[in-house]
């Protein structure tokens, strides 16, 4: 059975990237033998999982693009991403592969394809299957289109001939068509089943929630980068099924966390009432995801039990007290939850902060000494303070100002915040779009969204009115970002054996 799963796996190889296992199965085994039984499926769908996992248990270029961050520390190569180095992002060796999520996206359709012909599987056991499979389907192509832009669209398991790349905006609607199919067949997340009937408690997998969510976010994706108001309406109505109380017999129950402390210790930690789609990371993983969130970068003292005060100068990125005592008015919660001690100044003499949003770090014993290996802790890559800061968002750039205004203050009242406009960086309430990122920005910290929260807005470019993000991004002329330049360029390995394959046009100027 294994060795067959491994067949498949390496498939998808074959179009997307090379492989170095052998690809000829022993004794003429064929996919004929398989999917016999509902076990055959799950085995593929846990297959599937796992490599989700190691897709989102890394920090991306343009999460490190992102960070808010006042100084990067001994690591040349964060520099480089961060300055758009045309150099570092060319070079084959440092590219940011898209091959993973062609793996997945084509053992997709291999179950697809093939949970039909599995003997007496129950039409439920089907819906959950295919649901699994749209929603993973809808997800890939979703951070494809905003990694990459253009993309290819996958037309079966078994199509080995070339491919070129489809338009941004038809791999956005495929990732919307698929999660539409999730949304129809997938249950609330309390009653998904596994083959046992046993409750499936982690949260990386699909359900009517979660397929909900990221429908909320494909939506204000596309609504924003193509500038049309109809796709904004549709995130406002998504991220409406997930907070609205008439909904929640249909998609399930998520409730806010009732303090910032509750965040901290539930909310990060892992399947909380508040999250909604999370990357579960368990013990045997930590050891391969040392830094597989990016709030890892900021982790020292306390949390780090080996490590002192002052070792705050030495990690690779830090807030000084200054930029977090701007960020967050004094009562706001999240002052205190998220930042150690943020009131006693002089702690060491670099004047840094100590992130302490994230608390559980892993250890394992190695001779004599105790060794660090990450964050004990899921990777929270939805929940419902973000789809409400996300309809505020999208009804902000719909004129909707009252409800906008409401669900920004559902979150500011939450934390013990001053309520808009009477809040930071308010702009004495002009900017309701702009109060919204910066919401976004002290609620979601570090959590990977900063990135796409500032393209989304528009905050990039030499017109940009705000300039948070690297200063190399308001360096691009509008030429600039018309030809791709806000996407990573397509990596050299797609271009192997396929000569309809064509580079992101801005990128292409930059190479060697």
């Amino acid at each position: 059975m294994r060795r067959i799963f491994i067949y498949m796996i390496c498939f998808a190889s074959l179009v997307f990237g090379g492989c170095d296992l052998n690809l000829e199965p022993e004794n003429g085994v064929t996919f004929d033998h398989y999917f016999q039984e509902e076990s055959d499926c799950n085995a593929l769908l846990r297959q599937m999982e796992a490599d989700l996992r190691v897709i989102w248990s890394a920090v991306t270029f343009h999460e490190h693009m992102g960070l808010l961050t006042d100084r990067v520390y001994n690591a040349a190569s964060i520099e480089k991403v961060r300055n758009l180095d045309p150099n570092y992002l060319t070079d084959r060796a440092k590219q940011q592969q898209w091959k993973p999520y062609y793996n997945v996206i084509t053992n997709t359709h291999l179950l697809e394809e093939n949970v039909g012909r599995v003997p007496n599987l129950e039409k439920k056991r089907q819906s959950f299957y295919l649901g699994q499979v749209y929603f993973m389907r809808a997800a890939c192509y979703f951070w494809l289109s905003r990694t990459w832009g253009d993309a290819v669209i996958v037309k079966n398991s078994s199509y080995i001939d070339r491919y070129e790349k489809s338009p941004a905006v038809e791999v956005i609607d495929s990732a919307i068509a698929n999660a539409k199919r999730a949304y129809r067949l997938l249950p609330r997340f309390d009653k998904l089943r596994d083959l046992n009937n046993k409750a499936l408690v982690s949260k990386q997998y699909g359900s009517r929630g979660s397929a909900a969510a990221l429908l909320a976010h494909i939506y204000a994706w596309k609504g924003s980068v193509q500038k049309n108001d109809d796709d904004l309406r549709a995130s406002v109505d998504w991220a409406s099924r997930l907070i609205e109380p008439q909904y929640q017999d249909s998609v399930g129950v998520y409730t806010l966390a009732e303090s910032a402390e509750e965040v901290v210790t539930s909310v990060m930690d892992r399947n909380s009432a508040e999250g909604i789609f999370e990357i579960e990371v368990n013990y045997a993983d930590i050891s391969y995801y040392g830094l597989f969130f990016p709030g890892s970068y900021f982790v020292s003292y306390p949390v780090m039990r080996n490590s002192g005060k002052n070792d705050i100068t030495t990690i690779n990125y830090g807030l000084y007290r200054s930029t977090v005592l701007n960020m967050y008015e004094e009562g706001d919660e999240r002052r205190d939850a998220f930042f150690y001690a943020l009131d006693s100044a002089g702690m060491n003499t670099a004047d840094l902060t100590y992130l302490y949003k994230w608390r559980t770090p892993r250890y394992e014993s190695s001779g004599s000494s105790i060794d660090f290996k990450g964050m004990d802790c899921n990777r929270v890559l939805m929940r419902l303070a973000d789809i409400y800061l996300l309809r505020a968002e999208c009804e902000a750039k719909l004129g909707m100002t009252a409800q906008a205004r409401e669900d920004l203050n559902a979150i500011r009242g939450r934390r013990k915040a001053n309520l808009f406009p009477a809040g930071k960086n308010d702009d004495g309430g002009s900017d309701l779009q702009y109060s919204i990122f910066l919401e976004r920005e002290r609620e979601l910290l570090f959590e990977g969204h900063r990135y796409y929260d500032a393209v989304r807005n528009g905050y990039y470019g030499q017109n940009s009115r705000h300039r948070v993000l690297p200063d190399a991004f308001y360096n691009l002329t509008d030429q600039d970002i018309t030809e791709g330049a806000l996407y990573l360029l397509v990596p050299q390995m797609a271009f192997n054996d396929n000569d309809l394959m064509i580079q992101n046009a801005y990128w292409i100027s930059k190479m060697r």
